[in-house]
């Protein structure tokens, strides 16, 4: 069943966004190690990097580092050291353009995937960001894709439970998934696809001097999809699970999603002025854009965050954001769009205005 919480009125408004993202790699740089190191693998598979609408990939590696021998325990080490660094830069960068310290924070709101350990990120970032001892915190996993959406929709719930500014951090290094010395179709994927970065919201409650005011949200997943996206454990630690299907999962789902999260803040779904989508891939954009019947133009900004940065996985449509936030978009209604594992949307209601 669908969850939503709806709010006639504003309940929280975003005071800053910022991202913290790996170094910039050519895409092709990227396929051209693939093709060295796995001359067997067929063209079809190999044209994933040249089809995946992505010129610049962020990694936190150089490309020739992802085929050598990098054990499970060495890749799981660096995704919290550089999972921890992202984190802490996104997170100093978004409490600065908000005019707030550390010390101002009352609650940290951690989604994570791909950076495993205990204590978690949110341990480390009340370290590293020198935040209060009695800071409330709520680490978040196994979100993936939707990450960014859950956590930004989780710290607004929490201003409206009291809680005068909340810090949420979405970080993400899912390049430390990939299986070194793996070619099959879908590690290619894996490689052809993904990035690492982080990016952070500061939230605080109505009146606060924000530049978008936090509606509502709405969350649901698509009944029988358990296998369609997600990660696996196996020998080799995290496996990303990519079935072919995730577009056509997407068309057929996405737009009953938005008329739903719509209608739960007493909008109308084409009373939307600004579509804040993750883009997890082109043609998850593209059918997006025929689902919704909307002029594929509008999710151009998406479409431009997957050329520039790659798919970062939750930290995406954060980034979507930030960037909406920079243009300086005209007052209207926006709503973040999230898809991931599950397979299952996150929806957040904002406005300007």
């Amino acid at each position: 069943m669908p969850t939503s919480t709806p709010h006639p009125e504003p309940f929280a408004e975003v005071l800053a966004v910022a991202s913290a993202l790996a170094p910039a790699v050519a895409q092709r740089d990227v396929a051209a190690v693939a093709e060295r190191r796995f001359p067997e693998a067929p063209a079809r598979h190999l044209a994933m990097f040249a089809n995946a609408g992505i010129t610049t990939r962020r990694l936190v590696r150089d490309p020739q580092w992802y085929v050598g021998g990098a054990s499970l325990g060495e890749r799981a080490g660096l995704a919290v050291v550089e999972g921890t660094r992202l984190a802490t830069e996104a997170a100093v960068a978004a409490l600065g353009a908000a005019g707030h310290t550390a010390s101002d924070v009352d609650a940290l709101v951690v989604a994570t995937s791909t950076v495993v350990r205990s204590p978690g990120l949110d341990v480390a970032l009340t370290g590293s960001l020198g935040l209060r001892p009695d800071v409330r915190r709520l680490p978040l996993g196994s979100m993936a894709s939707l990450g960014g959406a859950n956590a930004l929709a989780v710290g607004a719930d929490l201003v409206a439970a009291g809680h005068r500014r909340v810090l949420v951090v979405v970080v993400e290094v899912n390049s430390l998934t990939w299986v070194p010395g793996d070619g099959s179709p879908g590690e290619l994927a894996t490689l052809a696809l993904f990035s690492d970065g982080a990016a952070a919201v500061v939230l605080g409650p109505p009146g606060a001097g924000g530049a978008l005011e936090v509606i509502g949200s709405h969350a649901e997943v698509v009944p029988d999809s358990l296998g369609v996206m997600g990660f696996d454990v196996d020998d080799h630690g995290l496996r990303w699970r990519l079935a072919p299907e995730v577009p056509d999962v997407a068309a057929r789902h996405v737009r009953a999603s938005v008329e739903a999260a719509t209608a739960a803040v007493g909008w109308e779904s084409d009373g939307i002025d600004h579509l804040l989508i993750h883009p997890g891939g082109v043609r998850v954009l593209a059918a997006v854009a025929d689902s919704l019947g909307v002029d594929p133009a509008r999710l151009a900004p998406s479409g431009a965050v997957l050329d520039e940065c790659g798919n970062l996985s939750g930290p995406t449509v954060l980034v979507v954001l930030e960037r909406h936030l920079a243009a300086g978009p005209p007052p209207g209604r926006a709503l973040l769009v999230a898809m991931g594992p599950g397979f299952g949307f996150e929806h957040v209601a904002l406005a300007t205005g």
